[in-house]
């Protein structure tokens, strides 16, 4: 064998090795993800809402007389039953005007009393006879406002409550209307929602009564409340094209208060039996349009969806995946089209 053959036959082997060992170096590893079998099931597709917490009713409460302001019995925050004091006024003026009041009742029945015997005796005409017994009606009529003025210088509770929006402390004077508080009945109570126009119809205005609601209350540590009940404006809003819905429902021990922020959900329309997938395994293209990643002999392929209500932590596919699909959920960020993955 000549020089020359022996440099070509080492060319070859040299070349042999360096692909072999180039093959072994670019031999790529497979993806480590996780799948989820796509099945059908029932899911829930009520609407979700946000909601506020409004009283049942806010009673404002005022002296009807002016005057000194000498005691507020009251906090806010405070449950008051009706007919306990709220708050006094200086009762002076109120006295004063009582016993000019009862001293001109008794000069008129006095003077009744003298002008009787003149009337039997017909010494006064009866015209005469009528002014005095006026005169002694309207002594009474005096006096009986002299004595509601008096017994109004004690503020009490038209109704049972909580205080609210305190306006009047000791010292302060009160004018006739002025509310010095404002009592709020929350033994019952209206949660306020806006409901888009295209959903209005679900709540039937002339029955009061719809599809049931859950109410969750995340202040109160999630607890959770049911209503059938509502009331509902009949004029929406120009601007947002929204109709407000208030629904009641019983508050026995005062937890939901007034401005509370809770999650309103309502009842699911149906219970057909639909396609489900983790809402994180939903991406979105440059287009907009929605894809998953399904795992298909060994590898990754991109798969257009079309996708529907979200139910918590998963959302409805109305078409793009069939029953044993199985959609990437895990180590999705990873893969590309045709990429080799392990399950």
């Amino acid at each position: 064998m000549n020089k020359s053959s022996i440099y070509t036959l080492l060319v070859i082997m040299t070349l042999m090795v360096s692909c072999g060992k180039s093959e072994k170096d670019y031999n790529v590893e497979a993806l480590k993800v996780t799948t989820e079998t796509v099945s059908a099931g029932t899911t829930s597709t009520g609407k979700h809402y946000v909601g506020k917490v409004e009283e049942d009713s806010s009673t404002p409460v005022s002296f009807t007389g002016m005057g000194t302001v000498t005691k507020v019995c009251v906090q806010e925050g405070q449950f008051v039953a009706k007919g306990q004091l709220i708050a006094e006024m200086d009762p002076t003026q109120s006295q004063n005007a009582l016993q000019a009041a009862k001293a001109t009742l008794d000069q008129a029945l006095d003077a009744q009393e003298r002008m009787k015997m003149l009337h039997e005796s017909q010494s006064i005409s009866d015209i005469d006879w009528v002014n005095v017994q006026t005169k002694v009606r309207q002594a009474q009529s005096s006096l009986d406002m002299a004595n509601k003025a008096l017994k109004d210088c004690r503020l009490t509770a038209p109704c049972s409550g909580i205080i609210a929006g305190k306006q009047m402390e000791s010292g302060m004077t009160a004018l006739p209307s002025q509310p010095v508080c404002t009592i709020l009945d929350i033994s019952k109570v209206k949660v306020k929602v806006s409901i888009p126009e295209k959903e209005i119809a679900s709540f039937n205005p002339q029955t009061g009564k719809g599809k049931g609601v859950t109410i969750t209350a995340e202040a109160l540590g999630g607890k959770t409340f049911r209503s059938n009940y509502f009331i509902r404006n009949v004029e929406g809003d120009v601007m947002t094209h929204t109709y407000e819905v208030r629904f009641i429902l019983s508050n026995p021990n005062g937890e939901l208060l007034p401005g509370m922020v809770v999650n309103v959900t309502t009842e699911a329309e149906d219970d057909t039996p639909s396609l489900t997938i983790p809402v994180r395994s939903v991406q979105q293209s440059a287009d907009g349009r929605q894809f998953v990643w399904l795992a298909k002999g060994g590898k990754a392929h991109r798969q257009p969806v079309e996708i529907g209500q979200a139910c918590g932590d998963r959302i409805v596919v109305l078409s793009g995946l069939a029953e044993g699909d199985k959609v990437i959920v895990e180590g999705y960020q990873k893969v590309s089209e045709d990429s080799m993955i392990k399950e």
